[in-house]
């Protein structure tokens, strides 16, 4: 087995975004008066709380286009910690070891992974659920009813992008923990990725040895962080920028080579400016879910754009279309 080693540090490395399809599963919306008495902005603040700070164990399923992942999971909160477990129930074995912002994702050898999906990303990462919790400006939050999930009942939460630069989601929260159930990413009513809980158990003791790894440990790791693979915005100098991102999009990390990435906070979002060796081959366009890549060449140069985002292929486009050089 091979071992990869992340160590998260900014909102660009919470939510693995491995970044997984289940049949829909809703209930009649009813509203009861536990869902009544409480905001929106109040149910996104106990859904970031009690995915930090409760024992919860079960199998999620998180659909990326045509790409399904099944997922294991056993988080435990003990002694102010976070520790947790997940192994991938298809495919190659992978599995992942965290303790709070440290995690270890092991894997078969030979299979390539993404560094920046090694670790949990979209509906089920940290940041996500964090940056929800805040009274986002950018999103307008609503509550929608009641569901149905995994056997337990759900309180619906709509997130609506006040412009069409952003996706929107749609949230089923555990009536009585906060915990996030059900995910739906989507674009103009259509949905585009998809997390959901099969069967979970919130609130039960969990024993020490269900967090241990069941792989080999006697594998090489390749480690990734901030101070050997970053530097600071401040410290590296560009030749280039993009002269429009969307609004609330802050730069928070570049690559000493070539790359720099945006995020407002829920949506994340690359920039890479390199040689491409190759003669102009026109625009070219593609999307894994709600990930969307687009890639030109710069007229009259070598220089190839790539732009990387959770963001609609418009977005991506303007962006790309904007870079201009810089002059020091």
């Amino acid at each position: 087995m091979t071992a990869i080693r992340v160590v998260r540090t900014d909102p660009m490395l919470g939510v693995c975004q491995l970044r997984n399809t289940l049949v829909l599963c809703l209930g009649a919306a009813i509203g009861f008066p536990a869902v009544a008495s409480e905001t929106a902005g109040q149910w996104l603040e106990k859904m970031d709380k009690a995915l930090h700070e409760q024992n919860y164990q079960g199998t999620f399923i998180y659909m990326r286009g045509s790409q399904l992942d099944t997922i294991q999971v056993v988080h435990q909160f003990a002694d102010g910690k976070e520790h947790e477990r997940l192994t991938s129930q298809d495919g190659e074995e992978r599995e992942i070891i965290r303790n709070d912002d440290e995690a270890i994702c092991y894997h078969a050898p030979g299979e390539q992974v993404d560094l920046t999906h090694a670790v949990p990303m979209g509906p089920f990462s940290h940041s996500f659920s964090k940056n929800l919790a805040t009274n986002h400006p950018l999103y307008q939050v609503s509550l929608q009813g009641e569901g149905r999930i995994a056997d337990r009942r759900a309180v619906r939460v709509r997130i609506t992008p006040r412009n069409r630069d952003r996706y929107g989601y749609q949230l089923w929260l555990d009536e009585e923990t906060g915990l996030l159930l059900r995910s739906n990413l989507v674009n103009r009513g259509r949905v585009l990725e998809f997390f959901q809980f099969s069967e979970v158990k919130i609130g039960e003791p969990i024993e020490s040895a269900q967090l241990l790894l069941s792989l080999s440990k006697q594998a090489p790791q390749h480690t990734l962080t901030q101070s050997t693979q970053e530097l600071a915005v401040a410290q590296v100098k560009r030749n280039w920028r993009p002269a429009w991102v969307p609004k609330g999009f802050q730069q928070v990390r570049v690559s000493a080579i070539n790359g720099m990435s945006f995020t407002d906070g829920v949506a994340n979002l690359s920039i890479f400016v390199e040689r491409s060796g190759k003669a102009a081959l026109g625009d070219v366009q593609t999307s894994v879910g709600g990930t969307v890549v687009f890639s030109r060449q710069i007229k009259g140069s070598s220089q190839q754009i790539t732009v990387v985002g959770e963001v609609p292929l418009a977005t991506a486009r303007k962006v790309a279309e904007s870079i201009e050089p810089v002059v020091y």
